[in-house]
């Protein structure tokens, strides 16, 4: 019995560590390697700072309204910049499809809070939760956006 105890306690410490072990990797992207780049359809121009199994970082500059988008499996955590425009939450989406695995686009949200958003707002985009920015002619908006995944 004091042997299997003894095994027992010595994996345990040899676990410890490899549990307690702070994760050292990190990243730094300056603004000046931050390239925005057009996607495909001219709505927006991003660039990619973080690709992670269970979170991705970019940076977003829009001179055009986005449609009505919810994700399935990310939160969004939305960090204005620059410029303004008018966000609407929640809500029911108008003409919904699936562009991709657990991506959902339409053409608008009926119902759901609208709001202006400016430079220095946060904004907390839970799992399905319809959204949608819309400029007014001549704007654009550039923002951070953090995506979690809960």
């Amino acid at each position: 019995m004091r042997k299997i105890l003894i095994t027992i306690l010595a994996g345990a410490c040899m676990m410890a560590p490899a549990i307690a072990a702070p994760n050292t990797e990190y990243q730094f992207t300056p603004k000046s390697e931050q390239k925005l780049t057009r996607e495909p359809g001219g709505l927006y121009s991003t660039s990619q700072l973080a690709q992670h199994s269970n979170a991705m970082a970019s940076i977003t500059m829009r001179d055009k309204s986005g449609q009505a988008e919810s994700h399935a499996d990310w939160e969004d955590h939305i960090f204005i910049q620059e410029g303004e425009a008018k966000l609407t939450l929640g809500g029911t989406m108008q003409n919904g499809h699936e562009t991709a695995k657990g991506e959902m686009r339409g053409s608008g949200i009926t119902g759901g809070k609208t709001m202006m958003v400016h430079p220095g707002d946060y904004v907390f985009v839970p799992v399905n939760t319809p959204h949608r920015m819309e400029l007014a002619p001549g704007k654009s908006i550039r923002y951070a956006v953090v995506k979690t995944r809960p």
